[in-house]
């Protein structure tokens, strides 16, 4: 009678000892892509802002600006509200703790990124690369950490959580528009 060691790695167990040690790397990366983002939104929304201070400065004298600051505010209001979701988004790689949650905690940020690119990309369409990079690398985690843990992933659920947080953002992003120009009415 033969009998096999425990300890013996086949070919099964070398593949998923393999993407269960690319996780955290990138997870990483992840949180790298979306600082990276953020960084230029902020910049992006700083400049629209600046230009915005100014031509609200005008509105009051001569109402002509008034169409050409409403068009740069809904800018600014966009990616306000992008710039919010990605903390979201942040905040939920950060809450990662282990194997066991990634999927119950990424699962909302893949929809919640897509939403997020397809609304950047008639207002900042330079970031869409990295957007589309960042939901790559979030399904991918999800993919794989579901192929190691044979969890299943709650599709309503997920898109419930992602909804909120999207609404979240955007109401975070308004309250900060709306203090910063009060008369003005983004509806």
């Amino acid at each position: 009678m033969v009998t096999e060691s425990k300890w013996i790695i086949n070919d099964e167990t070398k593949n998923q000892i393999t993407r269960a040690s690319t996780l955290k790397p990138r997870l990483d990366y992840a949180a790298e892509l979306i600082d990276g983002i953020l960084d230029t939104l902020n910049q992006k929304k700083f400049d629209l802002n600046k230009n915005n201070l100014k031509l609200y400065e005008k509105t009051r004298e001569n109402k002509r600006t008034l169409t050409e600051f409403e068009t740069q505010l809904h800018f600014e209001s966009e990616i306000s509200c992008a710039v919010e979701s990605l903390r979201q988004v942040r905040r939920c790689i950060d809450s990662v703790f282990g194997l066991g949650n990634i999927i119950l905690v990424l699962a909302p940020t893949i929809s919640l990124v897509r939403t997020v690119r397809s609304q950047m990309l008639g207002v900042f369409p330079a970031a869409d690369s990295q957007f589309g990079e960042l939901s790559l690398v979030l399904g991918g985690l999800i993919i794989d950490t579901g192929q190691l843990t044979s969890a299943n992933l709650d599709f309503e659920l997920a898109n419930k959580e992602s909804s909120r947080l999207l609404d979240e953002a955007k109401l975070i992003a308004d309250s900060k528009i709306y203090k910063q120009f009060p008369q003005v009415d983004l509806s």
